[in-house]
């Protein structure tokens, strides 16, 4: 009779245990988050948490000159196209767009490890889209001072400094249309 007793026991503690353990790994998850967001908030941040269900309220509220084309969340990555139509854009407006956006994602959120950031050029005459600038900027390797470069960079080409910290690309035709005379 003990060792039925005993058998009972361990078993009804270990299918209490599967049901119970999982419940307090959920909570002991989101503790943990609240607790990174109230650092986070201590250094001065916004906090947004990005997620699916807000994505497109959040970004599309940002206060840019240059229209999105497209964007995306996945696994704490954030992607943005901006888009540059017609031929009265200068470097300066889209380095303060793309100022804007990374300015976003690393001071005003709370979730975002990486940008992806693209500027695409769109000619409606020919209903073709081309790559400008391409960067791919992460939260562990912003800085104030790169973000502050990008932003004072006025119509000059990006410094090799600036575009190695952000990973910035730039194609031929963003050379040919915008950088040289």
């Amino acid at each position: 009779m003990n060792r039925a007793w005993l058998i009972g026991a361990v078993t009804l503690l270990t299918a209490t245990s599967a049901v119970i353990l999982p419940l307090m790994l959920a909570d002991l998850d989101s503790s943990l988050q609240q607790e990174r967001i109230a650092v986070e908030t201590f250094t001065g941040g916004h906090n947004t948490m990005l997620d699916n269900t807000n994505l497109v309220d959040v970004v599309g509220a940002l206060p840019l000159s240059l229209p999105i084309d497209s964007v995306g969340w996945e696994d704490h990555v954030l992607s943005l196209d901006l888009l540059v139509t017609g031929n009265d854009h200068e470097p300066e407006e889209l380095y303060q767009n793309m100022a804007q956006v990374i300015s976003f994602a690393f001071q005003e959120t709370a979730n975002v490890n990486q940008l992806l950031l693209r500027i695409v050029a769109e000619d409606k005459w020919l209903g073709s889209r081309r790559l400008l600038l391409a960067g791919d900027i992460r939260r562990q390797e912003w800085s104030r001072e790169l973000q502050d470069e990008l932003q004072s960079a006025g119509n000059s080409p990006l410094t090799g400094h600036l575009k190695s910290g952000f990973r910035i690309s730039e194609s031929e035709l963003w050379k040919n249309q915008f950088i040289s005379p």
